[in-house]
């Protein structure tokens, strides 16, 4: 009977389905080149381009977020986004390589991967919803760095004399800094990945040693008794610390292999996780509550 043979010929056609994802077919069955772009960010540049983005002006406040959680419970948070971070960059990372195998026009230059991946997620209000939470987020985070910066500026200006309204600050700040947004994708400008996390780095250090030297100087330390509001206000500060998934993709998309995205998430955590970790656990423990929103 026809009828019998049916469920036969059913089964042998969804065999062409063997997913590592479910619902996507091989890369055996699709036949998909495997291109490699010369020029490309490799492993150990992207991750450094994902760690640099990502180690910002949030670090700043981690040492005056323990304040509320007892300490241990503020560095169980850091472990805790970390792990989150890092699972959720890998899951982008694997959200694109799905679109590169089903889709052909995503398998070369692409300058908006994360709107690209909301579309076909979803639709086309994926890709609006995910435009304006990037710009949102951008532009939120940008505002503080120029903040940042124009008072670091202000102050080391000051000293031999010269000063200037903070505004004044700001504007100069910006007008500096907007050359670098002409730039095209993160592989044209790798060489400023590396000077931000050497910066941050380097930065980092020289606060916790001058924390700990700070902090021998105190006679009696106070480190207060974790609270629910120190904790939400902590989860606030640790979770803008690892704000910047929005530009996964984007450094993905540029990378020779894609295929190898993972590996520099996991790397680029790693680093973080080696910068946040003792950047707040050095200075809450060496200064207890003495320690400022700004650590700087």
């Amino acid at each position: 009977m026809s009828l019998g043979m049916t469920p036969q010929a059913s089964f042998s056609n969804l065999r062409v389905l063997e997913p590592l994802v479910h619902g996507v077919a091989s890369s055996a069955n699709l036949q998909i080149t495997k291109e490699v772009k010369h020029g490309g960010l490799g492993v150990i540049t992207a991750a450094i381009f994902l760690s640099g983005e990502m180690a910002g002006s949030g670090v700043l406040a981690l040492p005056a977020a323990m304040i509320g959680t007892g300490g241990w419970l503020g560095l169980m948070l850091i472990l805790l986004f970390t792990a989150n971070a890092g699972f959720s960059g890998t899951r982008l990372g694997l959200c694109w390589i799905m679109l590169e195998e089903r889709y052909e026009e995503f398998r070369g230059e692409v300058r908006d991967p994360y709107p690209a991946i909301g579309e076909k997620a979803v639709g086309r209000w994926g890709r609006i919803v995910s435009m304006i939470a990037i710009s949102l987020t951008l532009y939120g985070g940008g505002c503080v760095f120029i903040v940042l910066i124009a008072q670091l500026l202000g102050s080391l200006v000051a000293s031999v004399g010269f000063s200037l309204s903070l505004c004044l600050w700001m504007v100069i700040v910006a007008v500096c800094l907007m050359p670098l947004t002409w730039m095209g994708t993160p592989k044209d400008f790798w060489p400023i990945a590396v000077g931000a996390l050497a910066t941050t780095c380097i930065a980092c250090l020289l606060v916790v040693v001058t924390c700990i030297l700070d902090g021998n100087q105190i006679q009696e330390k106070v480190f207060p008794a974790p609270t629910a509001d120190g904790i939400f206000k902590a989860f606030g500060s640790i979770m803008f610390a690892y704000a910047g998934a929005s530009t996964f993709p984007t450094i993905q998309a540029d990378m020779a292999d894609r295929s190898k995205f993972n590996y520099s998430a996991m790397i680029a955590m790693g680093v973080l996780f080696a910068i946040y970790f003792p950047m707040a656990a050095g200075c809450y423990f060496s200064l207890g509550d003495q320690v400022t929103d700004n650590i700087v």
